[in-house]
């Protein structure tokens, strides 16, 4: 998905995926981690950011991979 002469955020697809798969994996966490609000809800989220954009980083482009290991990464826990 991604050239080989591009970084990952500079390439609009990656982008545009990184951000469809932010929401999916939101909605996950949404349903099985407890977030109280403020401080916890913003700091999984920088959690997720930051795995997302390692994983692109590390060539994981595919929307359904990086989900998936995105997923792998998160601790679920049921509400």
């Amino acid at each position: 998905m991604t050239s080989t002469n591009s970084l990952p955020h500079e390439n609009p697809e990656v982008v545009a995926a990184i951000e469809r798969v932010f929401q999916d994996v939101w909605a996950v966490l949404y349903a099985h981690v407890p977030l109280d609000g403020g401080a916890a809800v913003k700091e999984q989220s920088i959690a997720l950011s930051q795995t997302l954009i390692a994983l692109a980083a590390d060539g994981i482009t595919d929307p359904q991979e990086l989900r998936r290991k995105a997923l792998e990464t998160m601790v679920l826990t049921p509400r």
